[in-house]
């Protein structure tokens, strides 16, 4: 397979080469044209190409299927079969990859690069059946079904763990599909009452998140604490449904206003001010904050606003805040899907 594949990525290669090559030259020189070398001629190679990995993952797949049962055995590929039950915690080391091919698990620690979907994956991820991994860092999952099967190519191994693991919960919206990359996410929040759906049969994981929902939420994470109504918002009235988690945020300083005395519940909120946020709540409830990344490996990192820097570092040093085709996009608005997200591998950091 690895032949194969390798040769499919020399074809592309040498296509990209003939298409310099092509435009290097005049028009009437060109024994093709530019536009067939970049259009019809680029868009079959590629069609091939896929066809070819999909053909030899197919492969993999069937063989891990005909091995079910056979814990550790080898298969002609050069991967390994495994069967594996709840609770089990599985360790690979950086490079090492994986075909996950039945049953539910997500990633306890480090990162995963999904190559079926071309993204990373962090802490409180899920794993899809069918896609093919890569540890990016030495990396530790837990199976969360009562068995999975996969199939291993370097470094792994296989421990008993959590004695139970729960399983994602099933859901009723119809917008959260279960090989959506947030499906475990949304399943956390959403079992663990922390979000609702905007209606029984939607929960909107691309719509926009506010900072009034974000106060509420918080709120629950931590208990639904009482708290007693104090004007602290001239825009924050009482007996509204967001009311008591902002007056909860406000009074334990995890949020602060916009200026003038007000919160503007209703404005979308960012990525970093959630870094900020879920930072302050962290310290707030005594968990150690001392971890930090460098953020220089990010293209917008100089973007990231003073104000924000530090929570940031935090948040992306312990798996909290993943970056997006290498930036961190701090200004951009966060969806429901990406704060579940958040809000998961927070949970899973702080083993709450």
């Amino acid at each position: 397979m690895k032949k194969k594949l390798l040769a499919g990525a020399l074809a592309l290669a040498i296509l990209t080469g003939g298409t310099v090559l092509a435009s290097a030259g005049s028009q009437s020189q060109a024994l093709v044209s530019l536009s067939y070398l970049t259009g019809t001629f680029w868009n079959d190679l590629k069609a091939i190409v896929k066809q070819d990995v999909d053909r030899n993952t197919a492969g993999l797949l069937n063989e891990a299927a005909a091995q079910a049962g056979q814990t550790g055995s080898a298969s002609g590929s050069g991967f390994v079969s495994y069967t594996s039950v709840n609770g089990d915690v599985v360790t690979g080391t950086l490079g090492s990859g994986l075909i996950w091919t039945s049953g539910s698990g997500m990633v306890r620690g480090g990162t995963l690069v999904d190559a079926t979907a071309g993204a990373e994956i962090g802490i409180g991820s899920g794993l899809t059946p069918g896609h093919r991994y890569l540890a990016g860092t030495e990396v530790t999952l837990v199976v969360s079904s009562q068995t999975a099967q996969w199939m291993g190519e370097g470094q792994w191994t296989v421990s008993a763990g959590d004695p139970v693991v729960d399983p994602p919960v099933a859901m009723s919206f119809t917008d959260v599909a279960q090989s959506a990359w947030y499906y475990n996410d949304v399943a956390y929040v959403y079992e663990h009452k922390l979000f609702d759906g905007v209606t029984s049969a939607s929960f909107s994981p691309s719509g926009k998140m506010q900072r009034c929902m974000m106060t509420t939420v918080l709120h629950r994470l931590a208990g639904k604490p009482p708290v007693g109504y104090i004007l602290l918002f001239s825009d924050i009235p009482d007996g509204q449904w967001y009311t008591e988690g902002t007056i909860w945020a406000g009074q334990r300083n995890v949020v602060t206003g916009v200026g003038d005395g007000r919160f503007s519940p209703f404005a979308n909120i960012t990525r970093q001010e959630i870094a900020v946020i879920l930072y302050r709540y962290a310290g707030q409830m005594g968990y150690n904050v001392s971890q930090s990344a460098d953020l220089s490996g990010f293209g917008d990192s100089q973007s990231v606003a003073a104000w924000g820097r530090e929570a940031v570092s935090w948040a992306v040093g312990v798996g909290i805040l993943n970056g997006s085709n290498g930036l961190l996009l701090p200004y951009g608005d966060a969806t429901r899907a990406e704060v579940s997200a958040m809000l998961h591998r927070f949970a899973v950091w702080s083993g709450a």
